[in-house]
């Protein structure tokens, strides 16, 4: 199916009882989205597993093991994979990644209350992507519900790869209701980015463009065996960021990095600890900041760039 770009502009909750409707925010970023939520959501499966269980599709691990992950036995049909939140979720799209390439046939998302009566919700996709190590899968939906199911309609499961994550996006009474445009979609009127390294092809500002595609309209990728490198995001004012999640094709790595922030563009403050920049086709770094900044700068102490990947998006979260 497409990958588009993500468009908030039209979510809000249905009011009711007199109650101004409230501005729902779609987020990985809020409760049920990413990270470790095996205590939250109870995941069940009709498939048989070859190794792991599933639940560690949301256990916020990435490794391509039975401590992180599963496997499908090869060849099975009109499978489903359920996720019981305990509470009502709108969700609008989710984040499939796997440890090779390769999909598992047509499958559908539904929807319930009751764990009785499925509603589809979108059109069917193919599970699992050739060309990428992580597929993007995005709906129109306005209801919330408890329930929600991947349910295999044709072709069969592919033994070849680790199922890694399940991420989710998530917009719920209760959670955020205002956040930042900064965060993710299209922020390229608003975020000036530029970096000190040489790109094989696209732009730097792709990262930032709310479209996810293998392109080099959409994304980029660096030359290899680059060291020292910069990216820097100016975001006009002072934001607080506590988090960021980078996306890329592919698992290879770029060496060591840190995030750091400024006011003035010339003295920057380191922004939690170092980390390897990619190494997963879907990274989630988070840290402890209470200073808004109107500069942030990843910058590379050690290692060098690959070639390899794509570099689709990077999201930020904002404090």
């Amino acid at each position: 199916m497409p990958l588009l770009a993500p468009d908030f502009s039209s979510w809000t909750s249905l009011g009711g009882g007199g109650t101004p409707p409230v501005t729902l925010v779609p987020s990985y970023w809020n409760p049920g989205g990413i990270g470790d939520r095996t205590s939250s959501i109870t995941v069940t499966t009709t498939a048989t597993l070859g190794g792991g269980t599933i639940d560690n599709l949301v256990d916020g691990g990435y490794g391509s093991n039975s401590t992180d992950g599963c496997w499908f036995n090869n060849g099975q049909t009109l499978r489903e994979v359920k996720f019981d939140f305990g509470v009502q979720k709108i969700i609008n799209g989710f984040r499939w990644s796997q440890g090779t390439t390769g999909h598992h046939g047509t499958w559908v998302l539904e929807g319930s209350n009751d764990d009785s009566t499925y509603t589809g919700i979108g059109s069917s996709f193919l599970l699992g992507l050739a060309g990428s190590l992580v597929a993007f899968y995005e709906f129109t939906n306005t209801t919330a519900y408890r329930y929600y199911k991947l349910r295999q309609i044709s072709g069969s499961t592919n033994s070849g790869p680790w199922l890694r994550e399940i991420e989710f996006r998530i917009a719920a009474t209760g959670d955020a209701t205002s956040r930042d445009a900064a965060e993710t979609g299209d922020r390229t009127a608003s975020i000036t980015t530029s970096t000190t390294a040489t790109l094989g092809g696209g732009t730097i500002n792709n990262l930032i463009d709310g479209v996810i595609d293998l392109n080099t309209t959409d994304a980029c990728f660096f030359n290899s065996g680059q060291s020292t490198r910069e990216i820097k995001f100016d975001f006009g004012s002072g934001k607080i960021i506590t988090g960021f999640t980078w996306l890329q094709d592919t698992d290879n790595s770029h060496g060591t990095w840190v995030l750091e922030g400024s006011n003035d563009d010339s003295s920057y403050t380191g922004v939690g600890s170092s980390f390897t920049l990619g190494g997963l086709c879907v990274e989630t770094v988070t840290f402890s900041n209470s200073t808004s900044y109107r500069y942030y700068k990843l910058r590379q102490t050690s290692g060098t760039t690959s070639s390899t990947p794509w570099l689709m998006e990077i999201e930020f979260r904002l404090g």
